[in-house]
């Protein structure tokens, strides 16, 4: 890339890419005018295809709860929200008063949606967690933490059942995969430092009631919710 201003490159490789849209028109002469015009830009400002690919990506942050990195249930919670609005998802751990976020990588409005679908469902899941916590009056501390991450992670598989497939496409899955070698390179890796639930004996009972609390929550609400706000 050249020494200009990194704003500057973006909005050059945003241009870019809205060209190599055009060029796909039926129209062989506007087709080959796009093509030229993008061909043109990626030459003088030295972009690759990656460059402009990533120029598409957005990136949305939502929070956690977490200072550190947050327990597994919460990342299942994203892994799931992500695969719905096909998007990718990178836990970033906070610290002192920060708390850790989830970041939403994607296209479009997706990322958005994605992070207000996790801050619904999470504020959703904390508030089943601790009335089901409630209820486990004879349980020690430790055996009521792992009864209770049973019952979070029975929660998010009943949610899970509403993504059948994939919402992404392979040229989303490409941008996506350019935007995150050109921001972090090979730096980046899966954080596996996450709690691990260690099942209790009654770890049924927990699960039982997990998938009964999540029988009435909606992937599709949180969505519909910010749609209309984003409409408005």
């Amino acid at each position: 890339m050249t020494d200009i201003p990194e704003s500057k490159l973006k909005r050059i490789a945003e241009k870019i890419a809205k060209l190599l849209a055009l060029a796909a028109s039926d129209n062989p002469t506007e087709s080959a005018t796009a093509k030229r015009q993008a061909q043109a830009l990626m030459d003088k400002y030295n972009l690759t295809s990656s460059d402009v690919a990533a120029s598409q990506v957005r990136e949305q942050h939502s929070k956690t709860g977490s200072k550190n990195n947050p327990p597994l249930y919460l990342c299942g919670l994203a892994s799931i929200i992500s695969k719905a609005f096909g998007c990718e998802s990178i836990i970033s751990p906070g610290g002192g008063w920060l708390d850790s976020q989830i970041k939403f990588l994607g296209l479009g409005i997706k990322p958005e949606l994605a992070s207000y679908t996790f801050a619904v469902l999470r504020r959703q899941i904390t508030k089943d967690r601790t009335a089901y916590s409630a209820t486990l009056k004879r349980y020690k501390r430790e055996n009521k933490i792992r009864m209770a991450d049973t019952f979070c992670e029975a929660w998010c598989w009943r949610i899970s059942q509403q993504v059948q497939e994939f919402a992404g496409t392979e040229q989303e899955r490409i941008a996506i995969a350019a935007y995150k070698q050109q921001k972090w390179g090979d730096s980046l890796q899966n954080d596996s430092r996450t709690r691990k639930t260690e099942q209790h004996p009654n770890a049924v009972a927990a699960i039982i009631a997990g998938t009964n609390a999540a029988r009435d929550v909606s992937l599709h609400k949180p969505v519909q919710s910010k749609r209309g706000a984003l409409l408005t």
